[in-house]
């Protein structure tokens, strides 16, 4: 993808929200031009931070100018980045927080937190492979499972399996997860799935405690027949 996108100069840009801090990100081995990713989930920063990288090659407006501090002596924009796009004051508490759960990561090391959270995702996929009425999407691969699990269960809303979590202080996200058009590709338009993200600071007890929750879940008094089983290949 990458050297055909060169070929064609077209702007390669890689969102790796669910990735960065979990997984090594080589810019200049994939050829990427764009990188950007949130700074509240792998890397441990507080909601509303986040990090875009803009390659030599691609060429961007501003999508609001004015008050970067610097340069102050022109009236027009910066050129220079990332005052470009920086403007207005910089969430320096956000930063900071940021900053914090950058340096943990260099001391623990990015591997071994990968290894920790696939370790938990093999054991939840595992868990929830063997409940009845569970459907599952993962990849097909399992070493290219991040640690995300997407699940339906039958004859519930994901918003209603969310809900039940909830009770039970189990935190899950329910619906689109900000992608429908992946949605509409898995054919779960409109109602979602339930995403489970397990995390470095979790432990294999709230792993096996997630699973037996969902297992006790009863089946809506609608329903006729066996559960249906059976996973889908992303």
């Amino acid at each position: 993808m990458t050297a055909s996108s060169r070929k064609h100069n077209v702007i390669y840009m890689v969102d790796a929200a669910q990735t960065a801090g979990v997984y090594p990100i080589d810019i200049q081995a994939r050829n990427i031009d764009m990188l950007a990713f949130s700074g509240h989930k792998g890397l441990f920063g507080p909601p509303g931070t986040g990090v875009l990288f803009v390659g030599e090659r691609a060429e961007l407006d501003t999508l609001r100018e004015g008050g970067t501090g610097s340069y102050s002596e022109m009236e027009v924009q910066p050129q220079v980045l990332p005052d470009s796009f920086e403007s207005g004051t910089a969430n320096s508490v956000g930063i900071s927080g940021l900053g914090a759960g950058l340096k943990f990561i260099a001391s623990v090391s990015v591997d071994k937190i990968r290894s920790r959270e696939e370790d938990f995702t093999k054991c939840l996929i595992d868990g929830l492979s063997t409940i009845e009425g569970v459907t599952l999407y993962i990849s097909p691969d399992r070493s290219c499972q991040a640690p995300v699990v997407s699940f339906n269960l039958f004859g519930y809303l994901a918003s209603e399996v969310g809900q039940l979590l909830e009770e039970h202080d189990i935190k899950v996200r329910a619906g689109l997860q900000c992608s429908p058009r992946a949605h509409r590709a898995l054919s779960t338009f409109p109602t979602g799935t339930v995403r489970i993200s397990p995390g470095y600071f979790n432990t294999e007890g709230e792993i096996q405690t997630i699973i037996e929750t969902i297992a006790k879940i009863p089946a809506p008094e609608y329903s006729s027949g066996p559960y249906a089983l059976h996973f889908e290949n992303c």
